[in-house]
């Protein structure tokens, strides 16, 4: 828990650090996993996230990912686009149409040396 609220931590920064520039948040889930009511009883506040210039968030799981209750929570009425998906290709068939070729670049090498 600690290892994600550390995460949480460091994202809400470089979000903040974006500075009114759009973005797209792409974010490899797979096998990740933290117990509902684990998320219940720890974390006292919602997490804010200033997502105000998010064009849209993409998330690759797999079948170990246990998420449904953070998509749930975070992700209602969002103004952006919100997709999850299993499957490689789709995750990165629909990035493509978003990032600039050398992002692309960039997401299919981490993707495909990842070992969930």
């Amino acid at each position: 828990m600690v290892t994600n609220v550390n995460y949480l931590g460091e994202l809400a920064d470089v979000l903040q650090d974006r500075r009114g520039k759009p973005f797209h948040l792409l974010v490899d889930m797979r096998s990740w996993s933290i117990p509902n009511t684990d998320i219940s009883r720890r974390i006292k506040e919602p997490v804010q996230l200033d997502r105000r210039n998010q064009l849209s968030e993409f998330w690759l799981e797999d079948d170990k990912t246990d998420a449904n209750h953070i998509a749930e929570k975070f992700f209602e009425n969002q103004p952006f686009i919100f997709n999850r998906t299993n499957d490689v290709t789709t995750f990165l068939s629909d990035v493509t149409k978003r990032v600039e070729p050398s992002v692309m670049d960039y997401v299919t090498s981490w993707i495909h040396t990842a070992t969930p």
